[in-house]
């Protein structure tokens, strides 16, 4: 009799305790994530844990990007994780189109009914190895065989890092480009100095290609344009 009981008993007992196992999703980084200083053209890349913290198997249905300029993965045994059971996420940001400070989210979707869709924000700081202001050496209403100078600010952004510049090339022969100081400590500035000659009028326009001892970009393009007057 004592042995029906406890037979119905947890036959009553078996949904009950079933609708209580419940899956939990937990990023174990934290919702908010910083990748740091990272140089602009290259990825900011960062690997995160996703736990199931609940009773239930986790099932992670969908992981997207707000857009193309992030890559988010996980591996199909990552994505099916049973209680306490810990997957990798991968995370991989394209630079190349960014400057400064720079946020962005992943979104991640699983049978947890009590959090169904969880985001991610990252944050990132894009970093030239040089800056110039100007950005671009502009020469205008120039006449023939009269120079013109233009004064760029350089500037070292880094907080820890010196750079050192290599050499400068105008690929211009009638641009003329010289540096105040060769070696810029973290956060100092230096004038770099352009001179043009035009020889003929028209449009002229080109590069200049300045390298450095940084290992991450060490060559740096600058864009040069210049107009001159028929008279």
């Amino acid at each position: 009799m004592k042995r029906t009981l406890l037979i119905i008993l947890a036959a009553a007992l078996c949904p009950l305790i079933s609708a209580f196992a419940q899956p939990k999703i937990e990023v174990v980084d934290g919702t908010m994530l910083n990748f740091g200083d990272v140089f602009h053209g290259k990825k900011a890349e960062k690997i995160i844990k996703v736990r199931n913290a609940g009773s239930d198997t986790l099932r992670i249905t969908d992981v997207r990007t707000q857009c193309g300029c992030t890559a988010a993965m996980m591996t199909d045994v990552d994505k099916r994780l049973g209680p306490n059971q810990t997957g990798q996420l991968s995370i991989a940001f394209d630079t190349h189109n960014y400057t400064g400070q720079v946020s962005k989210q992943v979104y991640i979707s699983s049978n947890d009914t009590s959090n169904p869709k969880v985001t991610i924000t990252f944050t990132t700081n894009i970093m030239d190895v040089l800056t110039f202001d100007p950005k671009m050496i502009s020469f205008n209403d120039m006449k023939v065989d009269s120079a013109a100078t233009r004064m760029v600010t350089v500037f070292n952004p880094s907080s820890k890092n010196p750079v050192k510049i290599l050499s400068v090339e105008s690929k211009n022969p009638l641009l003329k480009i010289s540096f105040m100081k060769n070696e810029l400590m973290p956060g100092e500035k230096t004038e770099m100095q352009a001179v043009f000659t035009p020889e003929k009028s028209g449009q002229f326009q080109g590069v200049v290609e300045i390298t450095t001892d940084h290992p991450t970009d060490p060559k740096i393009d600058i864009s040069f344009f210049a107009w001159v007057n028929r008279k």
